[in-house]
């Protein structure tokens, strides 16, 4: 084939030029062709791709960020780990397209690089990570750029963002190191001024950090002169107004929040610098009526929907500088009332609320709020610990006081005249038919409609194109328009939620046949017979009068229970007043009028010490002498009445117990040489003169099992028998229970042989002496490690019969008195119970107090729970000198015997903790 002159060159030039384009294309030799394709590739192909999708990252993450400004702003809001992640996808394309630019497009001869977008592929990775908050890696990035590029400015701009890193991740000594060194070098060496207008915004931000207000503050402006971006200096401008608020600078703060008004400042910052300069209103020289008028103007302004909550909370402040508190707290109510998206505003706002009824001592409401404040505070709220302490106090108060209120109404109820009765009864059926007919009136007539609508689907149409020339609705002003006109007509103005549709949600009752649990009122005030009938009736007919008598208490045994119940709230509150709250007046006024309305109460000496103690810490004398008198009249002979005759009581009874403890000891160490008969003597000693309930079923263990050896099997198993039905919630009772167990499997002769290994015996001090299956002694392992093993001697059974059990070390715990509190605290929260506690000594200076039993590992765990809480049980302890967890019959002995403490705590950890 011919081919004509044209064609010919045509073809050869091609084949030139791709000749020509292989050869740039290599990184291997140093020609201007070579550098001018490599930089212009990087440049333009994976650098600028880079760079996009990077930029388009941290538009979207600015997009995303929320700043918090209850708080001071930091000078940079990188966002959460949460909001990084988002933009990640972005960010590792930035990282891929930098890498394949340094990868394929690199130049170095010599040591020197001859792709000047190289280090900017660097740059471009080490921030990508830095925004996915992969600071350490940012780190190592930025540093290989300063080893690389040392002398360039490339080398000032990854130092500082070092300096980032070590910031962000709270490094706040090498922070400052950084900045002073990078601070040192911008005064010798031609450090870039983009890195020099960056240095006073970090070193704020830095100060901000460490609280350091005042450097900051000189910091910020040095950062507005140097920095030119309106949005910089107007975020610069807002920190300086919060700072010099919160120095209580209120003309100053006024004026920056002034220039941040005037600045291009987002929609929410500028409101909320409004709303800062309303709490910075100076009381001396401010037009306070001024202020309270634009507040109330900026309410009005459907553009501020979603910050009403902030602009009740300042005019609540300012209602303050008043002293009005009825206002103060009105505002507040709306405040926390409005609050749908800024949980720190509503936290704010419920959480002062809350104080002022608590200084009031309104309890209800002051539980409410604090209820409120503890369901959006966030977890690093100052004071997060205290707060929620204290509303669980208070949620246990409020409870025991409408038990009280609830059962006195039910009994008032109980005393009207059937008629009256039976009135009240039939007006709440009367009003349940009422609503229920309104209710199907209202779904007929819906029903109505949307048959009407799908027989005339087009109606609606041409009606809304006759407004405003058509188009789509949403499209069309005149439509909506007309659309919210009808919409209020027909249904006036409504929240948007659920069944939005019943103007009276709170009144629809439930027709399910389940049965209903027991409402509790809310309300401060006395409950209303009407509302204690609604509160306790079943759901199986609404119209029949017999759901709402049924829990009304006619008989003397319902009258007896309901009284049992009033008894036992007002017990607890008596104790929640004294030691919750330090409530000493409300306190007594409890105590006294449980006393005056359940003088036979079981409870009625320890009521009685208790306002002795409190009159007597007042000091009220008269009233403390006048308890104390009824004590040693009424109980001369219990160990209240000996303790107010004789100070040293207590010492003397701590020291009978220290001389049964000392002769369990000897006992023990009878036992452990093998004299038997010795520990039969020392055991009817002790059963003859202590009454120990916490040794003597140790002494009565020692014996039987002595019995056995030195007398006959059966006579062992005879006495053990009889100690587990005297003593059924001993912490021995366990170790009893799996000897029984194993004899009662044996044949006689495995009995015989079985009578001469010593069984397992709760020892005072040392080792527990048990035997492992070579027939050599279990080695004791530390008391706690760091040992994350579960091992598998335990079996989870969460149907068995458990106990709760702490450990404590008896060289830092009183355990005595640690048993006195545990026991007070059984008495107050759960009376009702069967609970003992016991206590045992362990290894090396350790005890096991045991608080017994609980059916299940449910009823244990909610025991835990509770008594872990308690401040009362737990403030004299130390975080290293006590474990708490429950445990199970069946692993009680293995526990014991075993001795590994570490890994059961482990095993607790996984299979009830954990769950």
């Amino acid at each position: 084939m011919r081919f004509s002159r044209f064609t010919r060159f045509i073809i050869i030039a091609v084949v030139l030029a791709g000749t020509a384009l292989m050869y740039s294309c290599s990184t291997k030799k140093n020609t201007f062709t070579r550098r001018t394709y490599h930089n212009l590739t990087t440049h333009y192909n994976v650098y600028w791709n880079g760079n996009e999708s990077f930029k388009q990252g941290v538009s979207d993450l600015n997009a995303a960020i929320r700043d918090n400004y209850n708080k001071i702003l930091p000078v940079f809001n990188y966002g959460t780990p949460e909001e990084a992640k988002k933009v990640s996808t972005r960010m590792d394309r930035a990282i891929e397209k930098a890498t394949i630019g340094i990868r394929r497009h690199s130049m170095v001869f010599k040591s020197k690089e001859y792709n000047k977008w190289i280090d900017d592929c660097f740059m471009l990775i080490g921030k990508a990570q830095f925004y996915k908050q992969d600071y350490n890696s940012a780190r190592r990035t930025f540093g290989q750029v300063m080893t690389e590029y040392a002398g360039k400015p490339v080398y000032y701009e990854a130092l500082l963002w070092i300096v980032q890193c070590n910031l962000q991740q709270k490094k706040y000594e090498e922070t400052l190191v950084k900045l002073e060194e990078l601070d040192g070098l911008a005064t010798k060496e031609p450090v870039p001024f983009r890195v020099r207008k960056m240095l006073p915004l970090i070193y704020a931000d830095y100060y901000l950090k460490t609280n350091n207000y005042s450097a900051a503050r000189v910091a910020l402006q040095q950062g507005i002169e140097l920095n030119t971006s309106g949005k910089t200096r107007v975020r610069l401008n807002y920190i300086l107004a919060q700072i010099y608020q919160q120095e209580k600078n209120y003309s100053m703060a006024t004026e920056y929040f002034t220039k941040v008004t005037k600045g291009p400042a987002s929609f929410e910052m500028a409101f909320n610098a409004r709303i800062n300069m309303a709490k910075s209103f100076d009381i001396y020289g401010g037009n306070k009526a001024g202020l309270e008028k634009e507040l109330r103007k900026m309410l009005k302004d459907a553009k501020n929907k979603d910050f009403r909550d902030q602009i009740y909370y300042a005019l609540a402040e300012l209602s303050q500088l008043d002293h009005n508190d009825t206002l103060t707290m009105s505002y507040l109510k709306q405040s926390v009332a409005t609050s749908t998206q800024n949980d720190f505003q509503k936290t704010t706002s419920a959480l002062q609320l809350a104080g002022m009824y608590f200084s009031r001592q309104d309890y209800e409401n002051a539980q409410h709020y604090y209820d409120t404040t503890l369901q959006v505070m966030p977890n690093d709220y100052p004071n997060f610990d205290a707060i929620s302490t204290r509303t669980l106090t208070l949620t246990e108060l409020v409870q025991n006081l409408q038990v009280v209120k609830y059962e006195d109404s039910l009994q008032r109820l109980a005393r009207m005249p059937e008629d009256q009765l039976a009135a009240i009864i039939q007006k709440l059926i009367d009003e349940y038919k009422k609503e229920e007919q309104r209710l199907k009136d209202e779904a007929e007539r819906q029903q109505m409609e949307m048959s009407m609508a799908s027989n005339i689907p087009n109606m609606r149409n041409e009606n809304i194109q006759n407004i405003g020339g058509g188009g789509w609705y949403f499209n069309n002003p005149s439509a909506i328009s007309f659309g919210y006109s009808e919409f209020l007509r027909k249904w006036g103005r409504r929240k948007l939620e659920d069944n939005w549709r019943l103007s009276n949600k709170r009144q629809v009752i439930s027709t399910d046949e389940t049965e209903l649990t027991e409402v509790t009122p809310v309300d401060s005030t006395k409950v209303s017979d009407t509302a204690a009938i609604k509160m306790e009736k079943k759901s199986t007919d609404p119209k029949d009068p017999k759901t709402y008598l049924q829990k009304i208490p006619k008989t003397p045994e319902a009258i007896a229970l309901s009284n049992k119940k009033i008894e036992e709230a007002l017990t607890n509150m008596g104790y929640i007043y004294k030691d919750g709250l330090k409530d000493t007046v409300n306190s007594i006024k409890t105590f006294e009028n449980l006393i005056e309305r359940f003088p036979d109460s079981k409870n009625a000496i320890r009521i009685y010490y208790q306002l002795y103690l409190t009159y007597n810490s007042i000091p009220d004398a008269a009233n403390a002498e006048k308890y104390k008198n009824i004590i040693l009249n009424l109980f001369p002979d219990s160990e209240y009445a000996l303790t107010l005759k004789d100070p040293d009581y207590l010492a003397q009874l701590i020291a009978k117990k220290n001389r049964a403890s000392s002769l369990y000891e000897e006992t023990y160490q009878a036992f452990e040489r093998g004299q038997y008969r010795m520990v039969l003597l020392y055991c009817d000693e002790a059963t003859s003169t202590f009454k120990d309930k916490d040794l003597l079923p140790r002494f009565e263990y020692l014996k039987a099992v002595s019995q056995g050896k030195i007398i006959s099997t059966d006579t062992m198993i005879v006495s053990l028998n009889k100690l587990l039905q005297k003593y059924p919630s001993s912490p021995v009772a366990p170790l009893v229970q799996e000897i029984l167990q194993k004899y009662s499997k044996q044949t006689t002769s495995a009995t015989a042989q079985a009578t001469n290994t010593t069984p397992a015996s709760p020892k005072p001090q040392g080792t527990v002496p048990a035997q492992n299956q070579s027939g050599g002694p279990v080695q004791t392992e530390y008391i706690f490690t760091s040992d994350t093993v579960v091992p598998d001697i335990y079996k989870f059974n969460p149907k068995q019969t458990h106990f709760f059990i702490m450990m404590v070390d008896q060289n830092q715990v009183n355990v005595n008195a640690m048993k006195v509190r545990i026991s007070d605290f059984d008495l107050k929260n759960f009376p009702n119970e069967n609970i003992t506690v016991n206590a045992i000594v362990l290894d090396n200076g350790w005890q096991m107090i045991t608080v017994s039993s609980f059916g299940n590992s449910e009823k244990a765990m909610g025991y835990y729970n509770s008594i872990m809480q308690s401040e009362y049980v737990l403030s004299q302890l130390k975080s290293g000198a006590f474990r708490s967890f429950v445990i199970s019959m069946e692993n009680y002995p293995v526990f014991y015997r075993e001795k590994k403490y570490q890994g059961y705590i482990n095993f607790f950890d996984k299979f009830y903790k954990n769950q």
